[in-house]
């Protein structure tokens, strides 16, 4: 690690830091092992570093700004118990489709995302793409889900409920009005 890191025997430091980050251990909100990238001011750049080295080797994405829109793997799937994500599933088989659904809601998600950073909070949801394949179909077994391509979802694994729009077609308003009516409290949870 050519990173400063805290050590390991330093409980005391340790202890503050996952009061101040969250981190609680293995099944809670963050997990442990954890890497917070942080800017020079002390201001959290990503809470996904650890994800970002695996899917980076090289670092060539350092600092690792977040993207507004993840297209859903094996590897950032840990993310979705951070709190409620809306997830758009696509037929990924036309390979267009998944960058299609990407820029469909990367709009609005960096609306939500710059209304919450204004405020210094962190935004409510996550905003996912997921195509078709095992990690997806474990997804959609799990929070049983139809095989319906696109679907529009936020799952909220901590509060295991989840919201789905289930419609021929996905628009951006669509989309907005979705979120929205999820922020405002006016959709009715389903259980996971």
């Amino acid at each position: 690690m050519p990173w400063l890191a805290v050590p390991y025997t330093d409980e005391a430091r340790r202890s503050r830091l996952n009061r101040l980050y969250g981190i609680q251990g293995m099944f809670l909100h963050r997990c442990i092992p954890t890497l917070i990238v942080l800017d020079p001011q002390g201001e959290v750049i990503t809470r996904q570093g650890r994800v970002e080295v695996l899917n980076d080797e090289d670092c060539r994405g350092f600092p690792w700004h977040p993207k507004p829109v993840l297209e859903l793997s094996d590897s950032n799937a840990v993310q979705l118990n951070e709190g409620p994500c809306l997830v758009l599933f696509v037929d990924s088989e036309d390979d267009g489709e998944s960058e299609a659904a990407k820029q469909l809601i990367q709009p609005i998600a960096e609306k939500i995302i710059a209304k919450y950073k204004a405020k210094e909070e962190e935004a409510p949801l996550l905003f996912f793409v997921a195509g078709e394949d095992d990690m997806t179909d474990s997804l959609r077994d799990y929070t049983n889900l139809p095989e319906a391509a696109p679907l529009l979802t936020i799952l909220d694994m901590s509060a295991r409920a989840k919201y789905v729009m289930d419609v021929e077609e996905i628009t951006p308003a669509i989309v907005e009005a979705f979120v929205n009516d999820f922020l405002a409290e006016k959709l009715k949870p389903e259980p996971i």
